[in-house]
């Protein structure tokens, strides 16, 4: 399994939505995990695609998380990111 930055941050925007499944997102974050040991920054830019974008793209089946204050606070923390 050989992957870039930006193969890390595209499967993450697709693997970490939360309409993916529960083992999915499961798996990846702690693929995430084992990333943020080694590269900290790498890892804080690895986001579900309404993180990343700002909304959910996923205009019928949204899971609802854009309407959440959680959603929020972290979009508001990936957006402090220098």
């Amino acid at each position: 399994f050989v992957v870039n930055a930006q193969s890390l941050i595209n499967i993450s925007r697709k693997r970490l939505c939360k309409c993916a499944s529960k083992e999915t997102r499961e798996a990846w974050n702690l693929a995430k995990k084992e990333i943020e040991k080694i590269d900290p920054e790498m890892a804080a830019v690895m986001v579900p695609n309404c993180i990343y974008r700002g909304f959910c793209p996923e205009f019928d089946r949204c899971c609802g998380y854009v309407n959440t204050e959680a959603y929020q606070k972290r979009l508001n923390e990936y957006r402090s990111i220098e």
